[in-house]
């Protein structure tokens, strides 16, 4: 019978010392998702403008008499970055007007400057699709905008998706 209570004990001691179980894990190759390719933009340039003086894969700049074109495109995501690099100015300090047309989210905003040659008035598009920030603006001399005001909207009225 002493035999059997010290089995029980040793049995009952015995019961918590499991072996714990580890797991392991194969890690595969992290695959990064392609993105998609960046789609064409269509604008009606205003009348005077010339051929692109500087063009890359992902912009154009058109340099005109009193004007400064930029069309480029960047990746999506941060579209505060976005404006920043842009104009220099937070999105918090623009007034920005956000619409959204299908799949496409349009921010509009302006914006002033001192320039080297005077006061520059600043106005930028931005067309977000969730892959790619297709941006066009424009910094110009601030005492001639009245003159070409009519042109200008047409310009960026015409800033569209392909």
């Amino acid at each position: 019978m002493k035999k059997c209570w010290i089995l029980v004990g040793l049995a009952l001691l015995l019961c918590g010392c499991a072996a714990e179980e580890t797991f392991e894990t194969v890690a595969d190759d992290i695959v990064q998702p392609v993105m998609a390719q960046p789609r064409q933009v269509a604008v009606e340039l205003p009348d005077g403008a010339v051929a692109p003086v500087l063009e890359s894969d992902s912009g154009q700049i058109y340099l005109c008499e009193d004007y400064e074109l930029v069309i480029e495109t960047q990746p999506s995501g941060d579209i505060s970055a976005t404006i920043q690099n842009i104009c220099g100015y937070a999105k918090e300090d623009l007034t920005i007007m956000e619409t959204q047309w299908e799949d496409v989210t349009r921010y509009e905003f302006v914006w002033a400057s001192a320039g080297e040659k005077g006061d520059m008035l600043g106005r930028a598009v931005i067309l977000d699709d969730g892959d790619y920030h297709y941006c066009m603006s424009v910094l110009r001399d601030a005492a001639t905008t009245e003159t070409s005001q009519i042109s200008w909207r047409n310009v960026f009225g015409s800033f569209q998706l392909v």
